[in-house]
Formats: C-alpha cells, structure tokens, sequence
C-alpha cells in the first residue's frame, strides 16, 4: 500500500488523506528546527508538522539542534523549543541560534510559567500541555507575522531587546 499524498486544488492548497481542512502550499517552503528531549512529544509534534506541509528537521536536546542548524544549509523559519532540556536549556538554544541565524522565529513551549522571559525577548511562548489544533495556529500566525526589528539579543551582560513589538515593552 503507498501513503496517500497531499493534493493540490484549485485555490493552491493542500489537501491532507482524511483531513477536512487545506494547508497552505507554501508551509512546503518552510522549515522548522523542533527540539524536544520527550521521545513521544518529538514523534507526536514532528508528524503533525509533517502533516501540515511542512519541513521538519528534529532534534533531541539543545546541542543536537545546533548541530543540525549548523550543518543545514536552507532557511529555518522556525525554532520550536522546549525549554527545560538537559546539557542546554531551549532559551540558551534559542539565543545562540537567533544570533547565528537571526531571521529565525522562536517559539518556546513549557509546562513550566516561563512565559514572561520569552516574551521579553520579542519571542513566542507556547504553553504545555497544548492540542494540535493551538499548536497549528500559533505556527501559521507566527510564521506570517512581519519579523520584529531586533537591535540586539540578550546575552550575559545585557538583559533588554529592542524590538517593534509592543510586548517587549514588560516592566522586569
């Protein structure tokens, strides 16, 4: 038996096998870097990114993201995260990659009340435990969003992000 492949239809969308809604054609265009040390969160997440078009690249700690960032020679759209990983944490990673790769997105997800610093930072922040459905759409509203304008990134003798979104205007 071959696996049914996503259809194209008259408005340039995606048909996924038994799934009612369209994905957009151009989540194929994209990449995501999805780091995560929980096993099954990594198969869960990673198909349904899959499922909804778009290229994955998986990751089971901080390290091996960077690793793989650095030896992938495409764009990554996105940075989804854990936070709490071991060897290094997801805001280290995200850190190191953003200044490595600055036109990539962040999005950290935590089951831990973190959501404060990642917004500081002019980052997303998804909390755990979350559904597909949430996960999809912070995804595609996240990736069509205009970039913030970024002076500089947190690093151990700064604290602050200059950015255009007015969330990083949060009183430390």
């Amino acid at each position: 038996m071959t696996p049914e492949r996503p259809r194209k239809s008259e408005d340039d969308r995606t048909t996924l096998p038994g799934d009612s809604e369209k994905v957009p054609a151009s989540n194929s265009e994209k990449t995501i870097l999805f780091a995560d040390d929980d096993g099954q969160l990594q198969k869960f997440v990673a198909a349904l990114l899959h499922r909804l078009g778009y290229k994955v690249i998986v990751a089971s700690d901080g390290k091996d993201a960077l690793q793989k960032a650095r030896g992938f020679d495409g764009i990554i759209h996105l940075l989804l995260s854990d936070i709490e990983m071991p060897g290094m944490t997801g805001i280290e990673l995200a850190i190191q990659l953003n200044q490595e790769r600055p036109d990539t997105k962040i999005l950290l997800i935590s089951g831990l009340d973190t959501g404060m610093l990642v917004l500081n930072n002019g980052w997303q922040f998804l909390p755990k435990p979350f559904v597909s459905d949430m996960l999809r759409d912070r995804i595609r509203d996240f990736l069509s969003e205009q970039p913030p304008i970024k002076e500089h990134l947190p690093g151990p003798d700064r604290k602050a992000v200059a950015t255009n979104d007015s969330r990083s205007n949060i009183p430390e």
